[in-house]
């Protein structure tokens, strides 16, 4: 088979469509449109249900998603063997959170980057449920995620760092207050919330039930920098990584919050999917990523 065709399967399924893959591959649509019948013709049926704007993929599909992951890894370590480099080369899809993007992956990308010109990278966003099913569907070779420690049978984890997380309002605002609602069993504020599947959403969700206390007054926002406006601007508070609010915390743009002990740990860790293995460029960001986090504050 040929593997270009594979490749187009695989750039449907990250780019999310027919189009924006013929885009990012520099084909015309009835190219790509021609890789997927005839690989359709090979496997004797369909790897997209045809739905909506968004191509789904068919049973065959995952199947042949796992598969085709491994088949372009291994064609990338022959090409590195008729050429004589051991250089990774290819693509390197990372998927990791706007928090952790933003407040610890700018270095080590860039050091990436520089030391690896040839490496295709590719990042994507979401909440940690999603990213870990792209790795576990091979849509992303690695994730980067925060969160509690990750325990899947699936997937191999790295601990990298134990993060702190806040509680932040704004500023002039008491910082009891958080202790008092607890007390009392009433937040008089609005709570601002992450997405749904969210692991900040989900411990504090857990956080206050346990309590007794339900925010009467939510709001939810996708961006981690459109909660720090929001708290910034007096309209609630919010759960939220100190790595990404230590520096308006210092300028006294936020507040933080006393709160009781936390009950977990919140790890940035790598994940990537436990059958097959990390091809050449994801094993060396790994290894950036590591060495740079011991520098972490």
């Amino acid at each position: 088979m040929d593997t270009r065709i594979l490749t187009t399967f695989r750039r449907i399924v990250t780019s999310g469509g027919f189009s924006s893959a013929a885009s990012e591959l520099g084909y015309a649509q009835s190219t790509v449109s021609v890789h997927i019948q005839t690989l359709e013709e090979t496997l004797g049926g369909p790897v997209f249900d045809r739905i909506g704007k968004r191509p789904v993929l068919t049973h065959l599909g995952k199947e042949l998603l796992g598969l085709s992951e491994e088949m372009l890894r291994l064609e990338e370590r022959v090409r590195n063997l008729a050429s004589g480099s051991s250089e990774p080369s290819g693509e390197l899809n990372v998927a990791t959170g706007e928090s952790v993007m933003v407040s610890r992956l700018g270095e080590p990308l860039a050091r990436f980057k520089h030391r690896y010109p040839h490496v295709v990278l590719r990042m994507r966003n979401s909440c940690c449920p999603t990213m870990i099913d792209w790795v576990l569907r091979g849509e992303s070779d690695l994730a980067v995620l925060i969160m509690p420690p990750l325990n899947a049978p699936d997937l191999e984890t790295r601990p990298l760092r134990r993060e702190e997380m806040v509680f932040a309002a704004a500023p002039g605002k008491d910082p009891n207050l958080l202790l008092d609602a607890l007390d009392r069993g009433k937040l008089d504020e609005c709570f601002i919330h992450t997405e749904q599947g969210c692991s900040y959403r989900v411990f504090i969700e857990n956080f206050f039930r346990s309590r007794g206390l339900v925010p009467e007054k939510t709001m939810e926002l996708w961006s981690m920098e459109g909660i720090k406006q929001c708290v910034r601007s007096g309209l609630g508070i919010s759960f939220v990584p100190l790595m990404y609010v230590r520096d308006a915390i210092a300028e006294g743009a936020l507040e933080q919050l006393a709160a009781p002990p936390l009950e977990e740990s919140f790890i940035i860790q790598a994940v990537w999917k436990k059958t097959g293995t990390l091809s050449p460029a994801a094993r060396e960001f790994l290894a950036i990523l590591e060495e740079d986090a011991r520098s972490w504050k």
